[in-house]
């Protein structure tokens, strides 16, 4: 069997786990930007009825 440094490994996993865990922030924290965004647009939108400007 091959000589496998658990040490080095687990050191490795901890590192990706981190990375993966701010990447998931990252991810979380664009689809909150994204979502206000439209929310933003949608309430901009020109074409879209809004009964305080049409009267």
């Amino acid at each position: 069997m091959a000589d496998v440094d658990l040490a080095l490994l687990a050191q490795q996993n901890a590192e990706i786990l981190e990375e993966l865990r701010a990447l998931r922030r990252d991810v979380t924290e664009l689809k909150e930007q994204a979502g206000r965004m439209l929310d933003f647009e949608r309430r901009n939108d020109p074409r879209r009825p809004n009964s305080l400007t049409q009267r």
